[in-house]
């Protein structure tokens, strides 16, 4: 076989068309070869399948260029290099030779280093159906380490000594991926000198320019995906599909951003955290001990590296006869204090009080941060919210054990629905890391669905909330299924259909037309559903995802503590009501959002043997007042706040003024100012410093949690 551009006179734009394309056909190969072992984890739809293999092909037609750019560069110096070689030694030189054998030399370079990429991704998506993440560059990082330093064979060097050993399962998925992409290079060999090369000679022969002119447009156009976001077009595809979504993503481009995240974390993380406010009040092993003594409901910390990973205790809880479908329904900057109001001779929220009456309604609840980012992470992944910008938004490649991958773990079918961008606060990317089946957005709801204000209404998104519950209801099988509302955020646009929320637009507050358009739409579904009898066998749980945006209140403190100020609605269908598992009541305690994960675990059964939960299983409240010594432990970053609630009340310090405040849980005294070394608050503030800084310390050295080290032992 002749090389791409020997014919009549070596053709610089054949050669790069021909590895340009090869870079493509390569990275579509192994594409295709994961294909089969998606499909028997989910069956898609036609639909979601066309998008992802066009995602896909868009994404890895970026990093064909992105290589086909870098070996022409890399021919130019290889090329001048070996010119000016062949000048000082007085060879005679050939017009082209070393730029040919240097763009030659540098596709066959890029093309092996792709080739061995991907079947180290091909291995790692069929051990855990991700792309080489954070996990992964960990490992090498630890395998790297040992042999670095000459020290006995890590966890990482055994692991990989084992995996060696066992060719017989390995082996055959190697040599079929191997010959599957022998084929693919095979076929466009074929192609190209039978099709491509003939019409680029006549094409080049008839405008020289013109054919440079669209081989440059092309490469511009391949390097943006043909889509004008580029890569960010790729990460927020809108395939509901977990399983897809990470199938259509580039191995290049998400390897890229796990590996930068591993560098960040290594060289920056640390060193940056160190000079955040309150980081040097404790040391962090004094921090982690009183944080375990905090913490700890009877299990161990048995893990030195992941010290707030614990055993379970024994189970003391209400446990359901059978797996319960869950239903949990976060109410945009939903706030406590505004529920049981009349205004204006209007009650605001009718409904949720009834509703309050037939379910467990916690009377102290908190949300643990204060934007939605926080407040979803707290509850699916019960650890608290980072002091900085948000774990879900920058830290969304480290390692967590969440609700829906327990859930999943468990045959639950997980599922998000949300009526704004599926990038929301990366949200995408974070939940298919971490155990969802399904995302659906806003392209998700029907081409007529009402949007006012940031996006669609809160009405729609019920509808469809409502239409997914059927659905997963005839499925059989027990589901997870959240949802998070958007109306009443600022600026509290509202359909005005309703007559009690036309009234209440006149007031100059919008928060309360909006949570009486919330409050009529939420009733609407509820009762629909209901009757219908699909919330059978159903566990339902509403709250805020954080308390009001605005800082509303009669003191300053009042103002800041309101930022957390939700309420928890825990309601069981009568299928799943017996005395010893279910009493109505208004509870008199202290609980949180990192509450959530175990206690939705805990009542189906799913307590994991060790998790790194902050919460705690809160199962025993659905019959009995159990919240005595339970704390709730809250971060603001609007006003560099961090907070503890306890029986004793709050207890408030600022970290920016460095001052102590303590009030009472429901905000009726005015605070009182202590010194930190007071007597009467001393080891409670010594206990707030310490799940601060234990928290965010081993949040930033992404020492949480290791599917690597102890996923085995779940």
């Amino acid at each position: 076989m002749k090389a791409p551009g020997k014919g009549s006179g070596w053709s610089f734009r054949r050669t790069l068309v021909f590895w340009w394309i090869l870079f493509l056909v390569i990275q579509q190969a192994e594409r295709l070869f994961l294909l089969p072992e998606t499909l028997s984890i989910e069956v898609p739809a036609a639909g979601v399948l066309a998008k992802t293999l066009l995602t896909g092909l868009r994404a890895d037609l970026i990093t064909s260029t992105l290589g086909a750019v870098v070996a022409t560069i890399l021919a130019g110096a290889i090329g001048a290099l070996l010119r000016a070689i062949q000048t000082w030694r007085g060879l005679p030189q050939q017009a082209g030779a070393p730029y040919r054998f240097g763009l030659m030399a540098a596709s066959g370079l890029i093309g092996l280093l792709l080739l061995i990429l991907l079947t180290v991704d091909m291995g790692y998506y069929r051990y855990n159906q991700q792309h080489l993440d954070f996990v992964f560059f960990e490992y090498l990082d630890d395998l790297w380490g040992t042999v670095e330093a000459g020290l006995p064979k890590a966890q990482a060097a055994k692991q990989t000594d084992a995996e060696l050993h066992e060719g017989g399962k390995w082996g055959p998925r190697l040599m079929g991926f191997l010959l599957a992409e022998v084929a693919a290079i095979g076929a466009w060999w074929l192609c190209f000198r039978r099709v491509v090369e003939p019409a680029l000679d006549r094409w080049g022969a008839l405008s020289r320019h013109h054919t440079n002119m669209v081989l440059v447009l092309g490469l511009v156009a391949g390097a943006l995906g043909f889509h004008h976001q580029g890569p960010y077009a790729i990460r927020i595809a809108n395939i509901s599909s977990t399983a897809y979504y990470t199938l259509a993503q580039n191995p290049i481009l998400y390897a890229a951003e796990s590996l930068r995240a591993v560098i960040d974390s290594r060289l920056k993380g640390a060193q940056n955290w160190a000079q955040a406010p309150g980081m040097d009040a404790l040391p962090l092993e004094e921090a982690v001990r009183i944080a375990q003594d905090r913490l700890g409901r009877g299990g161990s910390f048995p893990y030195p590296s992941y010290p707030l990973v614990q055993e379970a205790a024994a189970a003391t809880g209400v446990r359901l006869a059978q797996p319960a479908n869950v239903l949990l329904i976060f109410i945009e900057g939903l706030d406590r204090r505004y529920l049981g109001r009349t205004i204006e001779g209007i009650r605001v929220t009718p409904f949720l009080d009834r509703l309050r009456a037939d379910s467990v309604f916690i009377e102290h609840f908190f949300s643990n941060g204060v934007q939605t980012s926080r407040g979803l992470f707290a509850s699916f992944c019960s650890y608290y919210p980072r002091q900085g910008t948000s774990a879900m938004k920058t830290r969304y490649t480290h390692d967590y054990l969440c609700l829906p991958s327990l859930l999943r773990r468990g045959g639950y079918w997980t599922e998000v629905v949300i009526s704004q961008h599926r990038d929301l606060n990366r949200l995408q990317l974070f939940m298919a890391r971490n155990g969802l089946h399904q995302l659906l957005d806003e392209s998700d709801f029907p081409a007529g669905a009402e949007r006012l204000g940031l996006g669609i209404t809160d009405g729609a998104l019920f509808d469809l909330l409502g239409e997914r519950i059927e659905a997963l209801q005839r499925a059989g099988r027990p589901f997870f299924l959240s949802t998070l509302t958007l109306g009443m955020h600022h600026p509290f646009t509202v359909p005005r259909v309703h007559p009690e929320v036309r009234a209440l637009q006149s007031e100059p507050d919008g928060y309360v037309a909006a949570l009486r358009y919330l409050d009529v739409e939420f009733e609407r579904m509820f009762m629909s559903l209901l009757r219908a009898g699909l919330l059978k066998n159903t566990v339902v749980l509403i709250l805020g995802d954080h308390g009001r945006h605005e800082p509303v209140g009669r003191t300053e403190v009042e103002k800041q503590v309101g930022h957390f100020t939700v309420p928890l609605f825990i309601w069981l269908d009568e299928s799943l009501r017996t005395p010893q598992t279910y009493r109505p009541r208004t509870v008199s305690g202290v609980a949180s959002q990192v509450d959530l994960a175990p206690t939705i675990l805990a009542v189906n059964g799913l307590t994991p043997h060790i998790s790194p939960f902050l919460g705690r299983e809160l199962s025993c409240v659905l019959i009995r007042d159990c919240l005595q010594d339970n704390v709730a432990f809250l971060s603001s970053v609007y006003d560099d706040l961090i907070g503890l609630a306890d029986r004793d009340g709050l207890l408030l310090y600022s970290l920016r003024n460095e001052t102590l405040y303590q009030t009472d849980l429901k905000l009726e005294d005015p605070p009182v100012s202590r010194a930190i070394d007071d007597p009467t608050v001393a080891a409670r503030y010594r206990r707030l410093l310490a799940l601060y800084v234990s928290a965010n310390v081993l949040l930033e050295q992404n020492r949480i949690w290791s599917w690597k080290a102890l996923g085995a032992k779940l």
